[in-house]
């Protein structure tokens, strides 16, 4: 069943256990979850995600930068949790871009979703236009737009990090990530530009386990204080750590994710 996936698709763990899916944060891929994985692997059916432009997943196929969507992220995704899963009920886990995707697919039953875990969700759309959490991380998606494509990435990874993270990098990740700053403004394009409103996410109605960090910056936290709002079944808990929590400390974020994941998929909480 798995020979005729499309590339960047990785599945792993007990194929009759709970299905779970990995969605991963910009700049990254489905390697962020190697720890999580190892912890799920013996229980649950696992399906990594690389989200288009990163990993091993195919570049988006768009007319320009500003156009990308939420809709040309998702059919992939669906396509094929739903040839892995047979319209089983599916668990999704995602970290920020991967997070405000999990949200979508929630949100519009794109797929039977039975719960949500998610790591400081960016779906800046639920902010106002005059809210200055909003207006900060716009400031760091228009430099995106440059045509120096490492001062771009220097800019959006310390912004999420702390300054000069990317400066200390090696220099062959530092290159890998500016290879990727076109899809990284796509991320933003399809976050900025989803039609969902605040009060739409109300119709969430599946268990949700809300991870923010205490070190994060004001937009993913005006997101997340956001949510907590509308969100029927949420349970939001703060780590001591910063917005790249699930790859920095995944000590601190995987257990919270295990603990989770076992009280939904119990008969009990089934």
């Amino acid at each position: 069943m798995t020979d005729a996936l499309p590339a960047g698709i990785h599945v792993s763990g007990d194929a009759a256990g709970p299905a779970v899916v990995l969605l991963h944060s910009s700049q990254s891929n489905t390697g962020q979850w190697r720890d999580l994985i190892k912890r799920l692997q013996a229980d649950y059916h696992l399906i990594g995600i690389d989200l288009l432009g990163y990993g091993k997943a195919p570049a988006p196929e768009v007319d320009a930068t500003e156009a990308f969507r939420f809709t040309d992220e998702v059919p992939r995704i669906v396509a094929a949790v739903e040839q892995l899963t047979q319209g089983q009920p599916v668990i999704l886990v995602g970290h920020s871009y991967g997070a405000a995707v999990a949200l979508k697919l929630a949100l519009e039953n794109l797929l039977p979703v039975r719960a949500l875990a998610l790591f400081e969700p960016v779906a800046f759309h639920v902010l106002d236009a005059n809210d200055p959490a909003r207006q900060e991380v716009e400031a760091i998606a228009n430099q995106m737009d440059q045509d120096d494509k490492w001062a771009a990435t220097q800019a959006f990874v310390d912004y999420w990090n702390v300054p000069g993270y990317f400066a200390a990098l090696p220099e062959k990740l530092q290159q890998q990530m500016a290879s990727q700053a076109d899809k990284v403004a796509m991320d933003f394009a399809a976050l900025m530009g989803e039609p969902h409103k605040l009060v739409d996410y109300r119709r969430v109605e599946v268990p949700v386990l809300l991870l923010t960090g205490a070190r994060t910056q004001a937009s993913a936290r005006r997101v997340a204080e956001q949510l907590q709002q509308v969100l029927p079944q949420v349970e939001v808990e703060q780590l001591a750590c910063g917005h790249m929590g699930p790859l920095t400390h995944p000590q601190l974020v995987n257990p919270l994710l295990v603990n989770f994941l076992q009280q939904v998929t119990e008969p009990s909480g089934a």
